[in-house]
């Protein structure tokens, strides 16, 4: 049952391989928790006193509110399913609470840093660090491009991101004017890397390490970067928010408060009285 949930999620509901898997990861977690715990471990017996003890379980086992909210998503989710394929099963997650999260400031690199690596480097990793610096996508995102996505006139950059929702982002011209000679001996046909995920990540992890100390040194903090840099300019959470690809934008809304402690910080550091 988990496997075709699982297949679900990637083929209809266009979830990536890796949060599919993910969720899957949490609900085999789960099931075998019930096994060995629940008298009764069948998808039909689970009531909400069963969740509220797996819950604790979690938590005793160390898991973090945001980890332990996965799970509850994991399981509420694959119920949501079963109502869709027919069954009639109570949805015992459907009025649990999530665990509060402890508000974190996301990990972004110096813009000195990154500019450093990009002019400092080459090949893929050149390209790719200025693509991501201007759009701030996603890597798997940037992994999906192919030359066809991009308007040469307008700058423009058509990309795929979660649930296959599609959204115009734009980069510069100087990064377009050197992606220009790998476009025209590619004739302008698919994808623009050729590559994984791993290996990608492993090419601006190296790359940005020559340059940069910063705490995190992946392709999600130059994302993290990017937002935090138009925040800091002045651009509105809906904006950010659409350039982005956030569905919810709660999610955005990070940016636009680590701005504001920022803002608190200068007023505090560089008072005059």
């Amino acid at each position: 049952m988990i496997q075709q949930y699982i297949d679900y999620l990637i083929s209809i509901r266009g979830y990536s391989n890796n949060t599919a898997k993910a969720y899957g990861r949490d609900l085999k977690t789960f099931v075998n928790w019930a096994k060995a715990n629940l008298h009764d471990a069948r998808w039909s017996a689970i009531t909400r006193d069963d969740i509220d003890r797996y819950i604790t379980w979690l938590v005793e086992q160390g898991k973090a509110p945001a980890s332990t909210n996965r799970h509850l998503s994991a399981i509420s989710s694959i119920y949501g399913y079963f109502k869709r394929q027919g069954y009639q099963i109570d949805n015992p997650c459907k009025f649990e609470s999530r665990r509060k999260l402890t508000k974190t400031i996301p990990n972004t690199i110096p813009i000195e840093d990154l500019r450093k690596a990009y002019q400092g480097t080459h090949g893929a990793a050149h390209y790719m660090i200025g693509i991501l610096a201007t759009t701030g996508i996603r890597l798997q995102e940037l992994l999906d491009l192919e030359w066809s996505s991009i308007d040469w006139e307008t700058r423009a950059i058509k990309v795929e991101g979660k649930g296959r929702k599609q959204r115009i982002t734009y980069t510069t011209t100087e990064v377009l004017e050197e992606l220009r000679p790998l476009h025209d001996y590619a004739n302008g046909k698919g994808r623009i890397f050729c590559t994984d995920q791993r290996h990608a990540r492993y090419i601006l992890w190296d790359a940005l390490r020559k340059y940069s100390c910063a705490k995190q040194l992946s392709p999600h903090a130059i994302r993290h970067t990017v937002a935090t840099n138009m925040a800091k300019q002045g651009a509105n959470v809906t904006t950010i928010a659409n350039l982005l690809g956030h569905s919810d934008i709660s999610t955005t809304q990070k940016y636009i408060d680590m701005t504001q402690a920022s803002i608190k910080d200068a007023c505090t550091q560089f008072s005059i009285i």
